[in-house]
């Protein structure tokens, strides 16, 4: 861990920290922007090169990973649980992409690992702080309720393929959270916005004049723009009340087919193609289930003033 003043909380005005892990990824990168701009110092953890800090945003190396398979239970680095003491907030966004290569057993274990090991640490370090953050806002998704077409919220309780298995294993370690730190879970729906994240493999189609319904098209897809998710995100660390799960999603779910017909208008593409089940099947095996199958998920908690509201605007925006 690299060393980072930890005293700024000690003196008057001084701007309250956040520590993002994962920061340096899609979401995070647009949130540490937001943070950094409305009068947060927010510290990113990275397993790269650590950079040079731009204006607000610094960075600081951790390994959440090293010994893993040795010393599981093993203690955080001193450096991490420094930096977070005197924190206001910690956010979690560690996790590979569930898109990439098929889902093998070895794949499944990757994807696990890389979301549970760093939030055992983070949470291992937050309860060993001697001035512990408000809050931890640890990322999850909505597919803890599995696929289907009935409305699911924050009460529903989780489905029983791979991604909810997936999102419980994510979810567990904050049971072990000391009582005094609020736990906060965002249950992300599928976030749209420019410069990662799923859109563009979801445009290309459509681009290449090939876009259209995915299976029957009547599977639901609820989605957030990045905007939103990133304001919601801080909304979560200022409110005092803020804790347990929230599912993080436009107010608006759509359907499958009109998904493609909003895609379509946006970037002036027909809509034509139809892609079936089975042909996804053959090529992407159990992965074809982010895109033949969804989750109406709808938030019962949130209290937010979304921008982006319907997928017209929010792919009007970003195509």
């Amino acid at each position: 861990m690299s060393d980072q003043p930890h005293d700024d909380h000690d003196r008057p005005g001084a701007r309250p920290r956040v520590v993002i892990a994962g920061g340096s990824g899609f979401i995070g990168r647009r949130l540490a922007a937001v943070l950094g701009g409305d009068g947060y110092d927010v510290v990113i953890l990275t397993r790269g090169r650590v950079r040079p800090p731009v204006g607000p945003i610094s960075f600081a190396h951790w390994q959440p990973f090293a010994d893993a398979d040795e010393h599981a239970d093993s203690a955080p680095e001193a450096g991490l649980i420094e930096l977070i003491s005197g924190s206001h907030a910690v956010i979690n966004l560690c996790g590979e992409s569930i898109g990439g290569p098929r889902w093998t057993d070895k794949r499944k274990a990757s994807l696990t690992a890389s979301r549970v090991i760093p939030t055992e640490k983070l949470v291992q370090a937050i309860n060993a702080a001697e001035q512990p953050p408000a809050v931890l806002v640890q990322a999850s998704g909505v597919g803890f309720y599995g696929p289907g077409n009935k409305a699911v919220d924050e009460s529903s309780g989780s489905g029983d393929d791979f991604l909810a298995e997936l999102a419980r294993h994510w979810e567990a370690p904050l049971s072990a959270l000391r009582e005094e730190v609020r736990p906060v879970l965002a249950r992300l729906g599928v976030v749209l916005g420019k410069g990662g994240g799923a859109l563009g493999q979801m445009l290309m189609p459509f681009r290449l004049f090939v876009g259209g319904p995915i299976a029957k098209g009547t599977q639901w897809l609820s989605w957030i723009h990045l905007h939103d998710a990133a304001a919601i995100f801080k909304q979560l660390i200022e409110d005092p009340e803020s804790r347990g799960p929230y599912n993080v999603v436009a107010p608006n779910p759509i359907r499958n087919v009109d998904f493609a017909e909003a895609a379509g208008a946006a970037l002036g593409r027909p809509t034509w193609m139809f892609t079936p089940r089975f042909a996804l099947k053959a090529l992407l095996g159990e992965q074809a289930t982010l895109v033949c199958d969804g989750q109406l998920a709808v938030s019962t908690r949130l209290e937010h003033e979304f921008q982006f509201p319907d997928i017209k605007a929010a792919l009007d925006d970003l195509a």
